[in-house]
């Protein structure tokens, strides 16, 4: 017991917990393309094996199965990752110009602040 809690306490000082949990979607969607292809590339090997096909056509339908099956695969990791990216919340985006004007006089925005509050406190 003292054992994991020292091995948990030690992910979270070294932030390596973070990191894998938010590699991990992304090492999962590269896994999608092979296991496709070798989903299918099984799949027609026990077909075909069942069937008496000879080696020649075997191995010839065999890569043709591979080729189209790991492009499909990477069509679909292409379309998770477009539908991941437009289901992100967008980032707030700040306008140049009032940075830029931010930069430029920073002592006015400071200066009519106090002279604001100068003004309440007159009052």
């Amino acid at each position: 017991m003292a054992k994991k809690e020292a091995k948990e306490q030690k992910k979270e000082k070294s932030g390596r917990g973070k990191v894998r949990f938010s590699n991990s979607k992304e090492a999962k969607r590269r896994l999608i393309p092979p296991f496709i292809m070798l989903t299918a590339g099984a799949i027609t090997s026990i077909l075909m094996v069942v069937r008496g096909c000879e080696l020649h056509e075997f191995l010839a339908r065999l890569l043709l199965i591979l080729l189209v099956f790991y492009i499909l695969g990477c069509l679909l990791k292409g379309i998770l990752d477009i539908i991941d990216r437009q289901n992100k919340s967008p980032e707030p985006v700040e306008d140049e110009n009032s940075e830029e004007a931010m930069e430029k006089n920073p002592d006015e925005e400071g200066k009519s602040q106090e002279s604001a509050e100068e003004g309440t406190a007159e009052e």
